[in-house]
């Protein structure tokens, strides 16, 4: 059996190129390299390095055991941190629960540092309604959330803002209200809204029924499909509607009334019995994630309370 010093000896001789050059970055003379690279062969009774020229050159049976020697080596070192981690008062694992309207393609790209930071931790990310998350994270069956602004939290959670996300009113190309423009809000009446959540959770805002004729759904992406196919007129998160504004299947709804749309807070929630470093980082990196979503969407500005 393989030791782990052989291992990595063997490993940092492939990377290095030559029996010298690993013993100087292992801080070893070059005979015991060239001994524990000896002492391999001589247990698995192959040679793993070809030596006739002027640098070992790695044999079949050299290849066939380099991947599973780099596989050990970097699972002792994630052993050696989880070891590591059981002192720590950081979580291993974390839940992050955030509202589908909220544009998360940034999110990968903050990510990449979290991992960085946090090699270890198990991840477990859930989309749901704002609603939903809140009562979540109030019952600690996720750990942090990104909401859609409430004007008032259960007094377990503690909140920030993170940023705003602007909905604008959106109806198909083939619609009526897509061939005129509404002189004002009483004409919107005339036809029917989609609204995004139920019919007895709604709380104003961007999620005001305004027409008598309402269909209801909980899901941006259904509301969507909805108004592309000609049910009525919508307000959706402006980055969702993006492609179909590209292929002509939705508009913005012509309007006089000037900023029809909405502005929405987007908050970071957490439960106030949590507080970490991960949780800190986590929120810096959702920050940062909304502050390109800003540069990326310059109609978004500071937030505002709907």
């Amino acid at each position: 059996m393989f030791s782990l010093e052989q291992l990595n000896v063997f490993v940092t001789t492939v990377e290095t190129g030559s029996f010298s050059a690993a013993a100087r970055k292992l801080g070893k003379v070059q005979s015991a390299v060239s001994q524990q690279i000896i002492n391999m062969e001589v247990d698995c009774n192959k040679a793993l390095f070809d030596r006739t020229g002027r640098y070992p050159v790695l044999t079949h049976a050299g290849e066939a055991i380099l991947q599973q020697a780099k596989a050990v080596i970097t699972q002792h070192q994630r052993l050696n941190l989880q070891i590591a981690a059981l002192d720590s008062c950081d979580p291993v694992k974390f839940t992050l629960a955030i509202d589908e309207g909220v544009p998360y393609a940034g999110l990968t790209k903050q990510l990449h540092t979290f991992t960085e930071l946090y090699p270890l931790i198990q991840l477990e990310l859930l989309t749901a309604t704002s609603p939903e998350i809140i009562k979540l994270v109030k019952d600690k069956r996720a750990d942090m959330g990104v909401v859609f602004s409430e004007e008032v939290y259960p007094q377990q959670l503690d909140f920030e803002s993170l940023g705003a996300v602007a909905f604008d009113p959106f109806v198909s190309a083939g619609h009526p209200l897509a061939k005129t423009t509404a002189a004002h809000l009483d004409m919107l009446k005339l036809h029917r809204q989609l609204v995004i959540g139920a019919q007895d959770s709604l709380h104003g805002g961007y999620k005001t029924a305004f027409s008598p004729d309402v269909w209801y759904a909980d899901n941006y992406y259904v509301l969507l499909e909805l108004a592309k196919s000609g049910f009525g007129w919508t307000l959706l998160p402006s980055h969702i509607a993006q492609d179909a504004l590209s292929q002509g299947t939705l508009h913005i709804l012509p309007t006089n009334v000037e900023q029809f749309g909405w502005l929405v807070n987007v908050d970071v929630v957490q439960h106030i019995e949590v507080s970490d470093n991960l949780s800190r980082l986590l929120r810096k990196l959702l920050r940062e994630m909304m502050d390109q979503q800003a540069v990326t969407h310059p109609s978004i500005k500071q937030p505002s309370s709907v």
